[in-house]
C-alpha cells in the first residue's frame, strides 16, 4: 500500500533545526436551523472553542467559524437537533445560509 506524498514527508525524519511541513487543518460549517431552534443556549454555553454566542434577543449565532475544530459537541447536545456541523471540502462553503 503506498503512501500519500504529504503522509511520508510527515513521517521522515528530520534534522536538528529543521521544521515539517504544516499539515492543512481541516475547515467546518456550522448550519443553525433557526425553525427548529429555541435559543436555550446551551450551544454558546459550552461550546470549547466559544464559536457560538447569544445575540441580543438570546439567539445563538456563529460568532467565530474559524475558530471551530468539528468537535460536534454543539449538534451532538441541541435538545432540538437544530445544529449541524460538517467538515468543508477543500475550503469551500456553501453559498446559501440554511434557515
Amino acid at each position: 500500500m503506498d503512501q500519500d506524498p504529504a503522509e511520508k514527508e510527515l513521517k521522515r525524519e528530520t534534522e536538528p533545526g529543521e521544521e515539517l511541513p504544516e499539515k492543512p487543518h481541516p475547515e467546518y460549517e456550522i448550519d443553525i436551523f433557526r425553525d427548529w431552534c429555541k435559543s436555550c443556549g446551551i450551544c454558546a454555553a459550552f461550546c470549547p472553542r466559544k464559536c457560538l454566542s447569544l445575540d441580543a434577543e438570546g439567539n445563538p449565532v456563529i460568532a467565530r467559524p474559524e475558530a471551530c475544530t468539528g468537535c460536534r459537541w454543539c449538534e451532538l447536545h441541541c435538545p432540538d437537533f437544530a445544529i449541524c456541523v460538517r467538515e468543508l471540502e477543500g475550503g469551500k462553503s456553501k453559498p446559501e445560509e440554511a434557515d
